[in-house]
């Protein structure tokens, strides 16, 4: 047992580093995004399925309330996630974050979208409906996420983790969000972003 604990480790650390060189380069775009929406009054508004939706929900806290130094509060929130037990039996619906995104979002707003397997049917139409809205889109995938990846345009930005099993997906996806929290308080607060 002891040595798959080792194993688990050893493959925590080797998929950090394939993801911190595939993507040094877009995580800094998708912080300059994030605080270039701010500085513009805009919100930073966030969605997942399932674990993702999780992801979501802290990446929004930590904006909104801080990382790891005190500072002001930032205009983020997670979309609700799907509350299927009230929609009747037989019946998906997988447009609840969509509707969501048409409802609240704005051109001068950005979708943080975090994404398993890039075929969520409600990841699709919400990040449809704030592309429709003219708002800018960062979306954490996974390399065969070609079905979302398909929908983004050269003004979005795309953190594609080169891992496929969930658990080392979820954990790269917590350091990235992590990354990306502490470079918009380095660039917007730069005296208490000194870590």
């Amino acid at each position: 047992m002891q040595e798959h604990i080792r194993h688990l480790f050893s493959e925590n650390i080797q998929t950090m580093i394939a993801t911190s060189e595939a993507l040094a380069g877009p995580i800094e775009s998708g912080a300059l995004m994030i605080v270039q929406t701010l500085i513009n009054g805009g919100k930073v508004i966030c969605c997942g399925e399932g674990a993702s939706a999780n992801l979501a929900s802290h990446f929004a806290q930590l904006l909104l309330d801080q990382f790891e130094t005190e500072r002001p509060c930032l205009p983020a929130f997670a979309l609700q996630a799907d509350h299927s037990s009230l929609q009747p039996a037989n019946q998906q619906n997988h447009d609840y974050l969509a509707r969501q995104v048409k409802a609240l979002g704005q051109a001068a707003d950005i979708l943080v979208v975090i994404s398993l397997n890039g075929a969520e049917q409600s990841l699709i139409r919400a990040t449809e409906a704030a592309l429709t809205n003219d708002m800018k889109v960062i979306a954490l995938t996974v390399d065969n996420s070609s079905d979302l990846s398909g929908l983004l345009n050269q003004q979005d930005v795309e953190l594609k983790v080169p891992a496929h099993r969930p658990a080392r997906v979820i954990e790269c996806y917590t350091f990235l969000l992590h990354c990306l929290c502490e470079l918009i308080d380095m660039t917007l607060f730069p005296q208490q972003g000194e870590f």
